[in-house]
């Protein structure tokens, strides 16, 4: 399933795949919303799967979100993926 984003109460679900071939779109959605917002918060719970290209674009934007001192994170037990990505050695 490709991805889609909504949001619901300042909480974007993402739902689907995130791979190589959504990854731009992602990075220009969540650029455009870091640049807006305080806060993000990315639920991931009905994410079916995460590739490294869509682990990269994540950690970009986490990144991006720090310079600008701003809040990102991210919910939901739906890949662990990300868990492993960013935590385990």
């Amino acid at each position: 399933m490709p991805l889609k984003i909504s949001k619901n109460k300042s909480v974007y679900h993402l739902k689907g795949k995130v791979n190589t071939p959504d990854v731009e779109s992602l990075l220009t959605y969540f650029t455009e919303k870091i640049n807006k917002k305080k806060k993000i918060t990315l639920n991931i719970e009905e994410t079916e799967e995460i590739d490294k290209n869509g682990l990269n674009a994540i950690q970009q934007l986490m990144i991006l979100a720090t310079a600008k001192e701003k809040s990102f994170s991210i919910v939901g037990g739906g890949c662990k993926e990300i868990y492993d990505h960013f935590y385990v050695n």
